[in-house]
């Protein structure tokens, strides 16, 4: 009898061995869930099915600077290139403009000082120079009228300040009426106002009616 008992004993104990469910105790798998679940909670792994928060971004600064914020442009910032030229009747046109060839927004305002020279390098004092507004200049070209010469310095209207971010442009234009007979120009030295560096440029130009006009410095923004 007591042989019988415990033989009993030990077939209980390898049932409950092998099938531990059966028992009413919860199966290995459900054990590592309960384990695992909590810690997957708690760090998220992020190569799992789980919705991430995606990162808060931070607005770009503006890029718009102000006149008074924006220093004046120095004379080693600028490069002079020519943009376009134009023809109308015997009014031809050449826009040149100042490069800001640096990193950082400068300002320039006015109109640029204008030169001009001969083959042989010498100064043509006799051509004046007069200033206009781009829309004079535009409403002249499209009558093809002639207006009296200006004497050099005449005043165009007042121009305001033009910020040049880095690698815009300020342009202006020359006009001039054309002819034969008449004065002969091959060089265009120009000077960025408020500063004293001189760009040269190649220009070859007929000169009538003994003046040119040049217009106040605008940014630049492809029309003619």
């Amino acid at each position: 009898m007591l042989f019988r008992s415990a033989a009993l004993a030990v077939a209980a104990g390898l049932f409950l061995t092998l099938c531990p469910g059966c028992a009413g105790v919860a199966p290995a798998s459900s054990m590592f869930v309960q384990a695992v679940a909590p810690s997957q909670s708690r760090d998220p792994n992020p190569n799992a099915p789980y919705i991430v928060p995606a990162p808060k971004r931070t607005a770009a600064p503006s890029q718009i600077v102000s006149a008074a914020q924006a220093a004046p442009c120095s004379p080693d910032a600028l490069k002079v290139q020519e943009i376009a030229g134009n023809v109308h009747g015997n009014y031809h046109s050449v826009k040149l403009g100042f490069r800001n060839q640096t990193n950082v927004a400068c300002r320039l305002s006015g109109y640029p000082i204008v030169a001009l020279f001969n083959g042989e390098g010498q100064g043509l004092g006799s051509i004046a120079v007069e200033k206009m507004t781009t829309e004079e200049v535009r409403e002249e070209m499209a009558e093809a009228l002639a207006r009296p010469a200006a004497s050099p310095g005449s005043a165009g209207s007042a121009s305001g300040e033009v910020v040049l971010m880095p690698k815009a442009v300020a342009a202006f234009q020359v006009v001039w009426s054309a002819g034969e007979n008449c004065s002969r120009v091959a060089r265009l030295l120009v000077t960025a106002p408020g500063t004293t560096r001189t760009f040269s440029v190649s220009q070859p130009m007929s000169v009538c009616a003994g003046r040119i006009q040049v217009t106040s410095l605008g940014l630049d923004q492809g029309d003619d």
